[in-house]
């Protein structure tokens, strides 16, 4: 841990938008945090029409680190979490979602964690809209691991937003944020790119899963429809698009791992499919990092690219 960390400034950019059913449990677990140096807690509403901008405004008059604004119409929740994080003035950033629950300790953890390095996640909780644990966390499906690769993320991403730390010189290489990428698979993609995305392996998050919030896990776009597997596929095979041509000019063999790969699901001719299984068994401890398999059913994922569109 750099010592300059050890009482550095944290800022907290939150997002909400009809969010009244877990908003109050929500800030309250943000302003019981132990970290004594929480600056700012920016929070942005998307023009709710529930009761959320009154809760808002109610926590705001009793903490005065609380800053609202209001949007005048819908912006998205992409756009609206880069203007909430564009608001926020210190040198770290943690994102908030509407309805987790924050451990009081999550921010000390992530602040002695980050160190050098523009990202730092944690691992979370799964809770039921009581707030009842699950019984399952993030590392229970996938690998919470350190990150120093890009291609990490062509397929899969860990690192949900609610759960990290950035470190706002992150901000000079993503901003503005993609439309069609969310903003922490753009975060972290990015992150990737500049050295090493660290972790703490540890919940330290409640993420709720309701009916509202089943986005990359129920196969949901950004405007919140659900997607066909067709669709899933598409928003798949373009996202290697984008992250080929947002790859860093010097990293060569990512660039054209992502740049073929792209190539290979546009032309399904016999050649780009062996292409494609090369790329794979080429780069498959950092294009499969995430995936909790052993190294053989690694190695059978990578022939399966011969036949797999997504």
């Amino acid at each position: 841990m750099n010592k300059e960390n050890l009482n550095a400034e944290v800022s907290i950019a939150m997002c909400t938008y009809n969010g009244e059913r877990f908003l109050e449990e929500q800030l309250t677990s943000i302003l019981n945090q132990d970290y004594s140096n929480i600056t700012e807690i920016i929070c942005v509403d998307d023009n709710s029409n529930d009761n959320t901008w009154s809760i808002l405004n109610e926590f705001s008059k009793k903490n005065d680190k609380l800053k609202i604004t209001r949007n005048a119409s819908n912006i998205g929740f992409i756009k609206n979490f880069e203007k909430a994080i564009l608001m926020c003035k210190t040198q770290f950033i943690a994102i908030a979602d509407q309805d987790d629950i924050w451990q009081p300790n999550k921010i000390t953890k992530l602040v002695k964690a980050i160190g050098p390095n523009l990202m730092v996640y944690s691992d979370n909780n799964y809770i039921d809209v009581n707030g009842n644990s699950l019984g399952i966390k993030s590392s229970d499906i996938r690998n919470i691991t350190t990150c120093t690769n890009c291609l990490s993320f062509a397929f899969f991403n860990v690192i949900s937003g609610h759960t990290m730390l950035i470190n706002r010189n992150l901000l000079n290489h993503t901003i503005p944020f993609n439309s069609e990428i969310p903003h922490d698979h753009w975060l972290a993609f990015h992150a990737s790119q500049y050295g090493k995305i660290a972790v703490v392996n540890e919940p330290l998050v409640g993420y709720r899963l309701h009916e509202n919030n089943s986005l990359g896990v129920l196969g949901i776009d950004i405007s919140g429809k659900k997607l066909s597997k067709e669709d899933q596929i598409k928003e798949s095979h373009n996202r290697l698009k984008i992250f080929a041509e947002n790859t860093r000019s010097h990293l060569t063999k990512e660039k054209k791992a992502l740049e073929l790969l792209t190539k290979s699901y546009a032309d399904k001719s016999i050649k780009m499919r062996l292409i494609r299984v090369k790329v794979f068994l080429n780069n498959k401890d950092s294009l499969l990092l995430f995936r909790k398999r052993t190294k053989a059913l690694k190695l059978l994922y990578c022939f399966k690219a011969f036949w797999k569109y997504q």
